[in-house]
Parts: C-alpha cells; sequence; structure tokens
C-alpha cells in the first residue's frame, strides 16, 4: 500500500493533491502549535480562557467609570468610598496590561490627583492611594501626595497595647487601641512596601512593630483571626504570611557581618517557624470556593492568597497547585458581563478588581526555580541544605523586576524535587528558564535526577549553580555531577574568559577575569554557570533600603553580587523569560508517539562545524510541522555524511553551525550532484555565527561558481499562503555594536523575510539565513544571538519544508546508473 501511495504522489494528480491538501491545511492552521489532549484542559487552554476574562474585566471596570475618572457603581454599597475603589480598580488594570497612556488609567488619576490634601482619610483608600501611585510610577507629579500619604499611616500605627503594630480604618491619630485590625495592617504594610520599593524611606520602627505583633499573635493551630482573640481566617492567615514576607526583608541586619563588611556565609539564615506554621494553616484549610473555614470576603481571600504565595515563593500548598485551581475556578465563576460578585460584597467593581488582581499577579513569570532536593515529602524541608540563604533567589529575582528592558511581574518558586516524576518532571521543571542548585554539601542526586537535569538542558533550561560556605565539598559534587549530566565528553565545566557575553549581558562588570565563573558550552550557548563563590549569602543581604550603620564594603559587595547575579539571568533568559502557562501539558514522548513514520523524511548533514550544535531544532521543527499542518511528516532526525548514496535518499537536506568548516573535493561533487537533480539544502548560521556563514558562502561558491547566494525577495512564493502562513513582517534579534567594556544591547526588529537562496532551474535549491533559526527552535537563543525569535523561527522554517515538499514530491532525478525505485529508496 505505501509503495501505491508513492507512486499516486509521484504522478502530476499526486502532486496537486498534496500541493492543495497542504495549502488548505496551511489556511486553517491559525490555532497555536499545541493543544490539549480530549477532555484534559491545557495550560495553554487555561492561559487563553485566564486572558479572555481579564479583557473582559477590563471592560466591565471601564464601563463603570464616571465622568469625573472615578470607578463608581452608582447604586452600590461602599460608594462612599470613591477613592479606594478607584485606586483598586487602577491597580487590576495596570496589573492586567492595561497601557498606562489610555483613557480609563488617566482619567482615574485625574480623579486621584484632584483630591484636596485632606483627603482621603481611610486607612484603606489611603493604602490603596499609595500603591496606584507607585504602580503608575510617575514620582515627578505625585511625589509629594505619596510622601504626605506614607508619613500619615507611619503617624496612624497604634503602637500600644495588644494591637500595637496595626492600624484601624481612620488615617489620624494612633487610634484608641481597641478598632485596629489585621485587615488595615495588611493594606498598609503592602502600601508601605511600594513607598519603599520606588525609594521612599519608611521609618524602621514601624517595621519592627508589624513584625512583632504577627509574630507574637500566631495562634497555636498557625492561623490569624481579624482582631487578637479572634479565631483563624484564610483571609487573614494569608495576610500574615505575606505581611511577614515584607517585615522579614525590611528588618534584616548585619550582626554576622564582620568589619571588612564580609557577612559569615556559614550562618544558615533559618525563617521564622511562623511561615511554616502558617502554611500548614493554608494546606489543611485549603479553598479556592470559599474564605476558609467558610467565611464571607471570598475574593478578598483569593487576592490574599495569591500574595501570600507569590511573596513566599510557592507553588503548592500541600497538594494544591493555588494558581492553576483558583484560576479555573474565576474563569467559570465570572458574570456574563465580564464582572464577578458575591452575596457578601454588592460592589461588583471590587470584587471584579480583586478577581483580576489574582489572575494577573499570579501570571508574574517564573524566571527562577530553586530546587529543594532534601525534602522528603511534600512538605518543604525549610531548614535543608539547599536553603542555607532563604531570600537569596527571591531577592535577586525582586531586584531584577522591574529593571529597564525587563517584562513586568517576575517571580521566583521553590521546586520540590520529590513531587517530579518521569511523567512530570520536564513539564514541571521547563516552568522556570533557570534552575538554582545550592548548597554546602554534594547535592544527594541519583541517576534518575542527573537524566531529568540532562534532559532539561536538552529542552533549553539553563542551570546555575551557586556554591553554599566554600568548603570545598559542593564544589567537589558539583563537578562530579557535570561529568554524570555528560558521560561521553561532550560538554564539560571550564573557566568563562572575560570576553564571554555574561560579563556584559545586563551590566558591564569591571575587572571581569577577576569573577570566577566556570561553565559548560552545550549547543548553541552556555547552558550551565557555576560560581564557587556565595553569591547567594550576598543576594540574601540585598534590602530596598539599607539599615541603619551598614558598612560601606558590604554594599558594594551587594552591589557587585546582585549585577553578577543579574548578568548570568540576563544572559540565560534573553530578559524575555516565558510567559506562564505556555505548555500543552504533553511530554515529548507523548508528542512522538502521536506522529507516525509517514510521508517524508529529512536529513541533517554532518560537517566538521558544529554540525550538531543545535540538536532537537531539526525534530521541533518537524514537530512543529506535524502540529501545524497535520502531516505525517518523520520526526525521527537522520544525521548522514555527504555522500552520494546517502544523499539521493533524501530529497530535503537541513545543516547548521557555528565554526569554521570545510567539506573535501568530493563531499562538494556529491552536494552539488543532489542539488542539481533535484534536492534541497536548508542550511542556517546558529546564533548568526559569522565563522560559520563565510564557511557556508565560501563551499555555495565553490559547488556554483557561476552563482551566488542572492535575497530572496519578499513577495516570492515561499513567503505567501500559496506555500504556508503568509510572512510580511518577522522578528529578529540583533546586537547593537559596542565597545567591549559596555553592556550588550541588542534590539528587536519586525523586517520582511530575510533568506538567500541559489536557484537552479526556477526553483530554490539552496535556501540559507545568516540569522539564526536552528537555536530559536530550541528555545535556545540567547542575548549574544543574533537571529529569529522562537515563534517566528518556527513560521518561516514551517514555510521553508513545505516549499521543499511542493517543489519535487518524488525526491532528485535518479543519478546515473539508478533506476527511479532505486533512487526513491527510504534510509533503513
Amino acid at each position: 500500500m505505501m509503495n501505491t501511495l508513492r507512486a499516486f504522489l509521484r504522478s502530476v494528480a499526486g502532486k496537486r493533491l498534496l500541493a492543495g491538501l497542504l495549502v488548505v491545511a496551511c489556511q486553517l492552521a491559525a490555532a497555536p502549535l499545541a493543544s490539549a489532549q480530549p477532555g484534559k484542559q491545557s495550560d495553554i487552554k487555561l492561559r487563553e480562557d485566564v486572558l479572555r476574562a481579564l479583557r473582559d474585566g477590563k471592560n466591565f471596570l471601564k464601563r463603570h467609570q464616571q465622568a469625573d475618572g472615578r470607578f463608581q457603581l452608582i447604586a452600590a454599597a461602599h460608594g462612599e468610598y470613591p477613592v479606594g475603589i478607584t485606586s483598586l480598580a487602577i491597580l487590576a488594570l495596570i496589573n492586567s496590561d492595561e497601557p498606562l497612556d489610555s483613557p480609563a488609567i488617566q482619567n482615574g488619576l485625574k480623579f486621584l490627583r484632584s483630591l484636596p490634601p485632606n483627603k482621603p482619610v481611610k486607612v484603606y483608600e489611603a493604602s490603596l492611594n499609595v500603591m496606584a501611585l507607585c504602580a503608575v510610577g510617575d514620582l515627578d507629579r505625585d511625589r509629594i501626595r505619596i510622601a504626605r500619604l506614607v508619613h500619615a499611616l507611619e503617624e496612624t500605627q497604634c503602637i500600644k497595647g495588644p494591637s500595637k503594630g496595626l492600624w484601624g480604618y481612620d488615617l489620624k491619630g494612633r487610634g484608641n487601641h481597641r478598632s485596629e485590625d489585621r485587615s488595615n495592617g495588611q493594606f498598609a504594610v503592602l502600601a508601605l512596601r511600594d513607598a519603599a520599593a520606588a525609594g521612599f524611606q519608611i521609618d524602621r520602627n514601624v517595621w519592627i512593630r508589624t513584625h512583632q505583633h504577627w509574630m507574637q499573635n500566631q495562634l497555636r493551630n498557625g492561623g490569624w483571626g481579624y482582631r487578637p482573640g479572634d479565631a483563624a481566617r484564610g483571609s487573614m492567615t494569608a495576610a500574615g504570611l505575606s505581611t511577614l514576607a515584607i517585615t522579614t526583608r525590611m528588618l534584616q541586619d548585619d550582626s554576622d557581618v564582620n568589619e571588612a563588611g564580609r557577612p559569615d556565609c556559614c550562618l544558615p539564615a533559618t525563617p521564622p517557624d511562623a511561615f511554616e506554621k502558617g502554611r500548614d494553616w493554608l494546606t489543611r484549610n485549603f479553598s479556592v470556593f470559599t474564605n476558609p473555614p467558610g467565611q464571607t470576603w471570598h475574593y478578598y481571600y483569593l487576592y490574599g492568597l495569591e500574595r501570600a504565595a507569590r511573596l513566599g515563593n510557592v507553588r503548592f500548598f500541600g497538594n494544591h497547585d493555588w494558581y492553576r485551581e483558583g484560576a479555573r475556578y474565576l474563569v467559570r465563576a465570572r458574570n456574563a458581563d465580564g464582572s464577578w460578585s458575591e452575596a457578601a460584597n454588592n460592589n461588583s467593581l471590587v470584587t471584579t478588581s480583586f478577581a483580576m488582581l489574582f489572575l494577573s499577579k499570579g501570571l508574574s513569570r517564573v524566571v527562577v526555580n530553586k530546587l529543594d532536593y532534601t525534602s522528603r515529602g511534600f512538605k518543604e524541608d525549610v531548614k535543608g541544605d539547599w536553603n542555607r540563604h532563604p531570600l537569596d533567589v527571591p531577592n535577586l529575582v525582586e531586584f531584577v523586576d522591574g529593571l529597564p528592558g525587563w517584562p513586568p511581574r517576575l517571580t521566583s518558586q521553590v521546586l520540590n524535587l520529590n513531587r517530579l516524576s518521569d511523567a512530570t518532571a520536564q513539564q514541571d521543571l521547563n516552568q522556570a528558564p533557570v534552575l538554582y542548585l545550592n548548597g554546602s554539601k554534594s547535592p544527594p542526586l541519583n541517576d534518575m535526577h542527573v537524566r531529568w537535569l540532562r534532559e532539561y538542558i536538552d529542552e533549553g533550561g539553563f542551570i546555575f549553580a551557586v556554591a553554599n560556605c566554600g568548603d570545598g565539598t559542593f564544589d567537589k559534587g558539583f563537578r562530579s555531577l557535570v561529568e554524570r549530566m555528560f558521560p561521553d565528553g561532550d560538554a564539560s565545566l571550564q573557566r568563562l574568559q572575560s570576553d564571554h557575553p555574561v560579563f556584559r549581558s545586563e551590566y558591564p562588570l569591571p575587572n571581569a577575569e577577576s569573577i570566577e565563573l566556570y561553565g559548560v558550552d552545550f549547543g548553541c550557548r552556555t547552558a550551565i554557570i557555576y560560581s564557587p563563590e556565595d553569591l547567594g549569602c550576598i543576594w540574601q543581604k540585598w534590602m530596598r533600603q539599607n539599615p541603619p550603620e551598614r558598612s560601606p564594603a558590604l554594599i558594594q559587595r551587594i552591589i557587585r553580587g546582585n549585577r553578577i547575579g543579574t548578568n548570568i539571568l540576563a544572559y540565560a533568559t534573553g530578559r524575555e523569560p516565558p510567559v506562564k502557562l505556555n505548555s500543552d501539558g504533553k511530554s515529548d514522548g507523548e508528542r512522538t508517539q502521536q506522529i507516525n513514520r509517514g510521508l517524508a523524511e529529512i536529513a541533517q548533514l554532518r560537517h566538521t562545524g558544529g554540525w550538531d550544535t543545535a540538536p532537537k531544532a531539526l525534530r521541533n521543527l518537524l514537530e512543529g510541522l506535524n502540529e501545524t499542518v497535520g502531516l505525517s511528516v518523520s520526526v525521527k532526525r537522520r544525521v548522514i555524511p555527504v555522500t552520494l548514496d546517502q544523499l539521493r535518499q533524501f530529497p530535503i537536506t537541513y545543516m547548521h553551525g557555528r565554526y569554521r568548516f570545510s567539506l573535501g573535493p568530493a563531499e562538494r561533487n556529491a552536494l552539488r550532484d543532489h542539488l542539481s537533480r533535484g534536492g534541497l539544502l536548508f542550511a542556517d548560521a546558529c546564533c548568526g555565527s559569522k565563522a560559520f556563514d563565510r564557511s557556508f558562502r565560501d563551499l555555495v561558491q565553490q559547488m556554483f561558481p557561476d552563482e551566488k547566494l542572492e535575497r530572496i525577495p519578499p513577495d516570492h512564493e515561499l513567503f505567501s499562503e500559496a506555500i504556508g502562513r503568509k510572512l510580511d513582517r518577522l522578528k529578529i534579534r540583533r546586537q547593537v555594536p559596542g565597545a567591549r567594556t559596555a553592556a550588550l544591547q541588542n534590539r528587536t526588529e519586525e523586517v520582511p523575510p530575510v533568506l538567500e537562496g541559489i536557484e537552479i532551474d526556477g526553483r530554490l535549491a539552496v535556501i540559507y539565513s545568516r540569522y539564526d533559526i536552528s537555536c530559536a527552535l530550541e528555545n535556545q537563543a540567547s542575548l549574544a544571538c543574533d537571529g529569529y525569535l522562537e515563534e517566528d523561527a518556527m513560521k518561516l522554517a514551517i514555510n521553508v519544508i513545505l516549499y521543499a515538499m511542493l517543489q519535487d514530491v518524488s525526491g532528485p532525478t535518479p543519478h546515473k546508473g539508478e533506476t527511479a525505485s532505486e533512487s526513491s529508496t527510504t534510509h533503513p
């Protein structure tokens, strides 16, 4: 039957039918590249639902903005608090990526800025007002108003009695020591935190009083109530966890720092037991359907749950993936008009804003997974060797969050190795582009764990390792781990030289030769970077505001340590960490099993210039081709030497590389003969490698001395809907030339597709890109990589393969002495 099918496809009618099917399939391929299994909602589908809910929620809020800019339901309760509701709505819009210059936000700000100096007079409103103005970030315009409100909040905190460290409702005096509550208290702390991040100096005593109250008034069961003596609530327990996460960061001291400004990195910074107890309470009482144990203010609780989890770098409470469960609930619970509502709170502007803040902030991009490799169950081992510096990664990511050129809302989370299995390991590891591995001892990883880490690297992941305490045990163990990951010796740990791009990927680091970093070059980039210096100990010390009498030497160490860490994250992610919920939930094995060996195979050419730089690029391309167009193309990679016997079996060949290479006369003659008889070669320079580019151009000139590579015009059918997708403009990242002592700069441009080619008998026989495609297909592109962005690289490569298939389904013309059947033999 297969021979009959091949014979039909070689016929004119067969070619026409296939061409028609390809065109129709491509025109119908408007869906994302990955889809969910039947009956199972993928992360991609959930993300689509979340974004749709946020869009509808924004429209609902905008419909209820009044002429003067305030957001208000005319006949609703709480209408007497327009400042708080307007500020809350602005926060929800900003975090849902409404442009700052949109009429809704600008008109809302106009209302807030028109308030008289004695307004607002309530703690909730004042706190939300500060948070909204800080989120906008126009300090030249709002500095005086923010400073006044911050001072009023500081002066209003209760300073004695059982409510010491809390706030009441009124923004005046010191309260009566009975009306203060933890709800007002958490909003005041959130406002002061945002003000501190914006550069306002906050009275340290305010943080001390707040911290002491929440630490001293935690219930024995681990929760917190609304007021001292009240039973625990989910909303207030979430408030306790987020408040302590803030105050713990604000109240670090330098008692472990010597006169030279060096902290004692061998002294573990154990987190307070209150965190573990509070998380245990939420685990036991977890719900996304109510404010546990069944209280009102459900959406207020969800907003607090998001904050407690995000500030605590928590993905799971027990077995509960808090964001996915909450997001699935919220996308189902919204009303037809885009709002959310609940019986106990009849102001849908408030509930809608809380729901939007949960959905949008919970979508924060996870930049780093910090690996917990000592926990034996699902409960986090907070005192394990992996957590000697609990605030190391959280502080580094918080420092990076908000830097120019980075996307908004970045976070980190802890990944419990004990939760992983063969079925879930890669999906969970790939939720962050960087895996952070640290400790003072050799990490106790078995062979299965090592395989997972290698597969993570193969899939485009990046490992950042740091030795703590510096006694050499972790160093020896990590070097052994790298050898176990690469047993064939195809990669090894080497000292990074001062010209490596990591030393200027964000900040130009002076004296780079004195910074001891080791790396593993694998594929398109350095895939592992290791620091024997305890950088985590330094990140642990970073604070928004330095404490009194902090050593200038320590401040300089922190600046240096943060810049090294930031450079490594910038190099690893290209300042573009992937969005959350970007996986279809399928493993590579599941995808491969769904694709049968079938219509076509493509061979990759072996050569001496890094032929295997991006080993999974071709497979990823073929999977994308199958999933997008619906063809049955074998995803099994065929690697062949450049010989006539091998080439004749594959109408389409592919090659890439990073280094100089050359082919011998026999290889050149075989490839030229193959291309002249109907074959097609698709090639690209990995990361825009100039060395490979020169060699490839030399090769083409040697094979075709009367021809040269010419730019394929943008109106060529290769880029048209007649072949696949219409490709008018694609995104290319290019480095901006600059001094080697300056920070790496690159720009992303939208340009017509840039490909070059050689035509033989009216068809393209060579299609070449001097800009990277292969590394992008592996999601391995970095700041130092000139090439197409991932999504556009896939679109362009798919069009190239479809063009090749449509040119000559039957393959090359038989070589001298061969029959047609011999020429079409399938590679065994």
